[in-house]
């Protein structure tokens, strides 16, 4: 039992007050280590936006459980300004979120990644900011990054306020989801425009996630494989040995495309492509397998073609 589903038993117990009992009652222990590792990786998908963080590996010792319990109680008390106010408030605390004046960024912490989007809304607007900011669920290497560019119209140029818009997790190299961990969101104090940003979260099990990096990158379920050239039947090999399932993706060259939509970036090379979903008895084993991609927790998605893929000027 992760920390995520530890959150949603301990919702349906309150109003338990004690942070004991309440462990005992959902039958969880903290657990002992996370490893966290971060992605790296060169083919990428336009238009759209990958975070990256720093490759490195962190271990960290969890707390026990009224570390945890102590965001779920704080439903029971509600939000907090501090200090007295939105107008003079520097900071604001909620089950869901908390956000700090920090230098010259606002820092949003999320406590309660499965929240409704409006709890974090409230909590921005409280602090005179139109921030809306939308949790998606997300393969494990893009937790925390943004799924799409961040929409800030009017964003301050280089005489605006000072500060940065950007997130993650923090600490930097930590376990999403891990008692201590959370995602992060800075926007730059003074900036007076309005936000709309989505970030990866950390998936439920068996939820399909909204937002998928490539299986084969660090931290994703076929980490270290190499899919891309190899036939059906290969990787199908690397993927049943890990005990994950399968679904079929039909990968085409869409010379009628109106932009470059796949960048290779080992060979340099561009492409015009289109996808439809395609069933398992329809792909055969002697195809070729383009890309993996993650799924779900314990799905991948294998694109796949019959014939090599042509990149855009090779005619």
């Amino acid at each position: 039992m992760n920390e995520l589903e530890v959150l949603e038993k301990m919702r349906s117990r309150i109003p338990l007050r004690d942070p004991d009992e309440l462990a005992r009652a959902v039958g969880w222990e903290p657990p002992t280590r996370h490893i966290a590792r971060t992605p790296r990786g060169v083919r990428r998908r336009l238009p759209g936006l990958i975070g990256t963080m720093r490759a490195g590996t962190a271990w960290r010792v969890a707390a026990g459980a009224a570390v945890l319990v102590g965001a779920v109680m704080a439903a029971v008390l509600g939000p907090s300004l501090v200090p007295g106010g939105a107008a003079g408030a520097k900071s604001y605390a909620s089950a869901a979120i908390d956000i700090v004046q920090e230098g010259g960024n606002w820092v949003a912490r999320i406590k309660d990644p499965l929240a409704e989007h409006e709890r974090y809304r409230e909590g921005f607007e409280s602090l005179g900011l139109d921030v809306t900011l939308e949790l998606v669920p997300a393969s494990p290497s893009l937790v925390g990054q943004p799924v799409v560019p961040m929409f800030h119209p009017g964003a301050p140029g280089p005489s605006g306020p000072a500060g940065e818009f950007s997130a993650g997790v923090e600490p930097e190299g930590c376990t999403p989801g891990a008692l201590g961990c959370h995602l992060a969101f800075r926007i730059p104090v003074g900036f007076t425009g309005e936000v709309r940003a989505q970030l990866g979260r950390p998936a439920r099990p068996g939820e399909p996630y909204q937002t998928g990096a490539a299986a084969t990158a660090e931290g994703e379920a076929l980490e270290g494989v190499t899919v891309s050239g190899r036939t059906v039947a290969q990787v199908l090999a690397d993927v049943r040995e890990r005990g994950l399932d399968v679904v079929y993706r039909r990968v085409r060259a869409d010379p009628d495309a109106p932009t470059v939509n796949f960048l290779d970036g080992k060979s340099r090379q561009a492409f015009h492509l289109s996808y439809e979903p395609v069933s398992a008895d329809a792909v055969g084993q002697d195809w070729l397998v383009w890309e993996a991609r993650a799924h779900s927790g314990r799905t991948v998605v294998l694109e796949v073609t019959p014939t090599p893929l042509e990149p855009i000027g090779s005619s």
